[in-house]
């Protein structure tokens, strides 16, 4: 789904308003296309005791249009306005005025004194009109008093647009937010929605159309998606294909103790599709490897206590020299061997994901990446993409988006930074946000699944970004379900993930 930057719907905006659609039109369809939203989700309005806060922008008209609808619909309206009565126009004064002939009570207010508490506090319904898309400082004083109130009331909360102080484009606090129950969103999604702390404000997020003409949309090329149920779609399985068809994916990685590293990413690499998984492990692992998964075939390497060897090189790149993809790094550990080992799994010209040790092992030859001519693909959590670029782990979760984007371009690699809401760039700078999975996720394993998910798309030749974006996806999705199932967040384990995926995938197919 394509979302839109605050600037960037601005001047869908204005490109209706040019093929002849007047704003204050685009106006009523946001307010009588949320009104529907609201009856959706909230129910029958009439006798429910309603109150309106109203900026001074086009969201605050916005919100007032919403306010004739509620109160010709028998809800009891209440309206505040957080602004100077002087200093209406345009489109708010011509729905202002529209309020003020139809008698539906409204106060001006500029301070928290000025509000009556009673009346928030036993609403049942608020409406959001403070901000929309444009917010770009902190919410401080009479706007900061507004919010307050709405989120200390125990009211079903509609947020018109975006949440009032969550900024559009990033879904960053600017201050203070309102935490919604409903959002209805004009004409497409943002960014904010989607991205975290944004995505735990928006409540339902709803796109509504507001007569922005469609080829505007068809038209527009955005920097932001999201990867959702509707963007997977597998490759069909006639009835004659065999194993050779479905690639065969080489797992590099594991030690002494870590073991399971490798299981766990070659199990997910199975249930995902991939005709054949071979795992390059250390000899010392090999037993444990086999007793565990008897499906995939392994290929043991000399190792160094318990590490795979510098010696093992050689054996290692002609064995992965014709396999259709390479997962590696996941319980690889990080000595001066395997950081050899790093170094020329990168030379290879097998398409590649990098997880784990591998990332770490790389953080000091990264350049080596821009010598690649195969997909390249890596999968580090916020600590292990700050080893990689030299960063702390608080600079990449505040500026993650423009890190990762600039990452991408630069070493021509595909990022998927694994967080709640994993984003993934492609090599033009494009941002992937995923809408699947949840906080039983958060346990050492899961990400050795991933790996050998995305590894387990790319052998089976989906081209890079959508291997990451199925990946991904089908992966939350998988948590979802044995949430669904009674998996609490706690007890949530990476085999739960696995036991999973094969109804993930039946409910895309």
């Amino acid at each position: 789904m394509k979302l839109s930057l605050s600037e960037q719907m601005k001047k869908m905006d204005k490109e209706a308003v040019d093929a002849g659609i007047y704003d204050v039109v685009l106006m009523e369809n946001a307010a009588i296309k949320s009104f529907y939203e609201i009856t959706n989700y909230f129910g029958d309005v009439a006798g429910k005791n309603c109150v309106v806060f109203a900026g001074f922008g086009n969201n605050g008209g916005d919100s007032l249009a919403l306010a004739r609808h509620l109160y010709n619909s028998g809800a009891n309206v209440f309206v505040y306005m957080l602004g100077y009565k002087d200093r209406l126009q345009g489109n708010l004064e011509v729905n202002f005025n529209i309020v003020s002939n139809m008698n539906i009570p409204y106060k001006f207010v500029y301070t928290g004194s000025d509000y009556n508490s009673d009346l928030i506090r036993d609403c049942d319904l608020i409406i959001d009109g403070i901000f929309g898309t444009g917010l770009s400082r902190n919410a401080e004083g009479k706007f900061k008093d507004a919010i307050d109130k709405i989120n200390s009331s125990k009211a079903f909360v509609v947020s018109l647009d975006l949440p009032s102080g969550i900024a559009a484009n990033s879904g960053k606090i600017m201050g203070t937010a309102v935490k919604s129950d409903l959002t209805p969103t004009f004409a497409m999604s943002k960014p904010g929605h989607f991205l975290y702390p944004g995505r735990s404000y928006s409540g339902n997020v709803r796109v509504v159309d507001i007569s922005t003409p469609r080829y505007i949309i068809d038209n527009f090329e955005p920097d932001f998606y999201t990867v959702t149920k509707n963007d997977i779609t597998l490759i069909n399985r006639d009835a004659v294909s065999h194993k050779g068809i479905f690639g065969h994916l080489s797992i590099v990685g594991g030690s002494l103790g870590k073991s399971g590293a490798v299981i766990m990413a070659s199990l997910g690499a199975y249930k995902t599709g991939a005709g054949l998984v071979s795992a390059c492990i250390p000899e010392s692992i090999n037993a444990a490897f086999e007793s565990n998964i008897p499906e995939a075939m392994s290929y043991p390497l000399k190792d160094q206590n318990g590490f795979i060897s510098q010696e093992a090189s050689v054996d290692m790149l002609n064995f992965v020299s014709d396999k259709t993809a390479v997962s590696f790094g996941m319980g690889l550990g990080i000595t001066e061997d395997t950081k050899y080992i790093t170094e020329q799994i990168v030379s290879t010209d097998r398409p590649l994901v990098i997880d784990a040790d591998g990332l770490n092992c790389l953080s000091g030859s990264v350049d080596l990446l821009k010598n690649r001519t195969k997909s390249t693909i890596i999968t580090p959590h916020p600590k292990e993409f700050a080893r990689l670029i030299n960063k702390t782990t608080k600079d990449v979760i505040e500026n993650r988006l423009e890190l990762v984007k600039n990452f991408a371009k630069e070493y021509s690699t595909i990022v998927v930074l694994k967080m709640a809401d994993t984003i993934i760039s492609d090599t033009n700078g494009k941002i992937y946000i995923n809408t699947s999975g949840n906080q039983g996720m958060a346990v050492g394993g899961s990400g050795d699944v991933l790996s050998g998910m995305i590894g387990s798309f790319l052998s089976q030749g989906y081209n890079a970004i959508d291997a990451c974006k199925y990946g991904v996806f089908l992966h939350g999705l998988s948590a979802d379900l044995a949430y669904k199932k009674g998996s609490s967040y706690e007890s949530m384990m990476p085999g739960d993930i696995i036991n999973n995926i094969n109804e993930a995938i039946k409910s895309v197919i």
